[in-house]
């Protein structure tokens, strides 16, 4: 019945083409469904997921492990850095050894990527600075940092610790 109802239009729209408006797909069989292979599929893709999800967690919390170190460490360079300014004039054997540790405390957090933010003359950016003074300078420009208090430490792009500083006015 199929066959002759085919048969039959496949005639009528070769007299008249115009007449077809319509698309005709044929009917393709759809194999049979295997509910066990669908299952797997979704359960391999549900691993895939987690495995991504395991591996965004681990390096966040890396991450967040290596600033609290990081973090824990600033303290001591600031002390270092106070030692330094303190002994300016003298050329002891006490002061050399400050500044080789503080040299290499230096280094160490390079090889980190912790890198220092906040220099005198640069402009002042509140998203790395913390405006603690102000003070009027003729001889630098609005929003210039005049004096570095404490410097900052940034992680890549991530700030451990915002510089304080003097803005000119």
């Amino acid at each position: 019945m199929k066959k002759e109802k085919n048969d039959s239009t496949e005639k009528e729209l070769q007299e008249n083409p115009e007449k077809c408006t319509e698309e005709v797909t044929p009917e393709i069989p759809k194999p049979e469904e295997n509910p066990w292979q669908n299952q797997f599929i979704r359960l391999a893709a549900d691993f895939e997921n987690y495995k991504k999800h395991a591996k965004t967690e681990k390096d966040a919390c890396y991450i967040n492990a290596k600033v609290d170190a990081v973090a824990t460490l600033l303290p001591i360079i600031d002390n270092l850095e106070r030692a330094l300014a303190a002994a300016a004039a003298d050329d002891s054997p006490l002061k050399q050894g400050v500044e080789m540790i503080l040299q290499q405390t230096t280094q160490a957090f390079e090889t980190l990527g912790v890198t220092a933010v906040g220099q005198e003359g640069e402009p002042f950016d509140p998203e790395i600075h913390n405006a603690v003074l102000h003070c009027e300078d003729e001889t630098l420009e609005a929003n210039v940092i005049a004096q570095v208090l404490q410097k900052g430490y940034r992680l890549g792009d991530r700030m451990i610790r915002h510089a304080m500083v003097k803005v000119a006015n």
